[in-house]
């Protein structure tokens, strides 16, 4: 049985003639508007460790022998072990991106990407997703320049175009990426960045200005750490960088300005050598600021946090041995010498060997000395895909004021890492 009258059913069927027409047509629209911008393309990368750790924790020196406090400000506790086997996910991503043609000869691309964390499902802020480059530009034959966050020239440096290389060997390994005990591994927001053409068969450049987008009204105009709130005008900060490179070597410089509160030149190369890569970074970085501290140095070196007995539960190692309760450094050296060798057919052995001398800001405490070796083995399964292991280890000294030893992070590791 119909509760429609034959009028409504008329009016229906004169709706749907009308309609549908109409319907096809933006339809149709749709799709050529969308076929014009392109199809965006998703991709995304699974990196995968199961790490057993060996990390010791600093000794920490009483304030007197008989003291139940200590001299290192936040220490609560001795304890000098923490062992643990641990799944990381600590590179890998989700995202989109793409492009489509526009007029006068350029073309309009963007980027939407996200780190995931496969092991739990969330990050340690107890989030599904975190941010990585986001960006949207144009390009031509002129070159390109993009808008959004990014990561730095002095970053990218060792991941140059010029010869689709990654000098850091160990890139997102647990205890063996050089941001572990290197500052300047820095992906800043509000950014506009131009990067080159490849011009006279093989050198780039990349500019990018970076707004911190202060008030200009000082919060803390009189005190000893003062937040004067004046980078508030266009490209308070600046990275920079120029490679140069052929088939088989490559070289390239960069420096910053007032990125994450510090100045950083970077310089790095590598040459290829039958099956063998050799490469090699440099780098020297302050504080900007009388008042500033070098930035970058706060990150987790490990997703394990082990404990929260004592100062050390999985922050950098440099945070224990300033003498503040924050990371508080004025300046930093250091370098890495590196090299993977394709010994037959899917098997790739690689090393990489740090160092980098920091020294406090409170002039009170001595130089604090990271050691950092890594080995690993890789087995690729394609192009896109590989399984691997690797040992890495961090030994850190300074002070002894707060640590009468040094202490030394460990690691061994297998896992799997693919692109899609």
């Amino acid at each position: 049985m119909s509760f429609q009258k034959n009028g409504s059913v008329n009016r229906s069927v004169k709706l749907v003639k009308t309609f549908a027409p109409a319907a096809v047509t933006a339809a149709l629209a749709l799709v050529s508007v969308n076929a014009s911008a392109g199809f965006p393309t998703l991709y995304g990368k699974v990196f995968l460790t199961a790490n057993s750790y060996d990390l010791e924790k600093n000794n920490f020196a009483l304030t007197a022998p008989t003291a139940t406090t200590y001299k290192q400000v936040g220490a609560t506790g001795t304890t000098t072990e923490l062992d643990s086997t641990a799944i990381e996910s600590t590179g890998s991503r989700l995202g989109v991106q793409g492009d489509f043609g526009a007029s006068y000869d350029l073309t309009v691309f963007y980027r939407v990407e996200y780190g995931i964390d496969v092991d739990n499902g969330t990050n340690s802020n107890g989030r599904e997703l975190t941010q990585r480059n986001i960006f949207g530009g144009v390009r031509g034959d002129w070159g390109q320049v993009l808008v959004g966050k990014n990561d730095t020239p002095v970053k990218t440096l060792q991941t140059t175009s010029v010869l689709r290389t990654d000098l850091d060997r160990f890139n997102d390994y647990p205890l063996a990426d050089i941001g572990s005990y290197l500052a300047g591994e820095n992906r800043v927001d509000n950014v506009i960045q131009y990067t080159s053409p490849i011009l006279l068969g093989g050198l780039e450049i990349n500019l990018a200005a970076i707004q911190a987008e202060e008030t200009g009204v000082a919060a803390q105009p009189a005190t000893s750490t003062p937040n004067l709130q004046d980078d508030n005008g266009f490209a308070t900060g600046k990275s920079l960088s120029i490679v140069y490179g052929k088939a088989k070597w490559y070289a390239g410089i960069a420096y910053e300005s007032n990125v994450a509160t510090a100045d950083t030149l970077r310089a790095a190369g590598e040459i290829t050598l039958g099956s063998v890569k050799l490469g090699a970074i440099y780098q020297t970085s302050e504080r900007h600021e009388d008042y500033d501290v070098v930035g970058g140095l706060t990150s987790t070196f490990v997703g394990s946090t082990g404990t929260t007995n004592g100062a050390q539960n999985g922050l950098n190692p440099l945070a224990e041995w300033d003498g503040a309760s924050g990371t508080q450094y004025k300046e930093q050296n250091g370098y890495v010498f590196n090299g993977a060798w394709k010994i037959a057919g899917p098997w790739v052995a690689k090393f990489q060997i740090g160092k980098s001398t920091s020294t406090p800001s409170n002039l009170a405490y001595s130089d604090v000395t990271i050691d950092a070796l890594a080995l690993g083995l890789d087995f690729n399964l394609s192009d896109s895909a590989r399984l691997f292991s690797y040992y890495a280890s961090l030994e850190t000294k300074g002070d002894t004021k707060i640590s009468t030893k040094a202490t030394e992070d460990k690691t061994f590791a297998i896992g799997l890492d693919f692109k899609f």
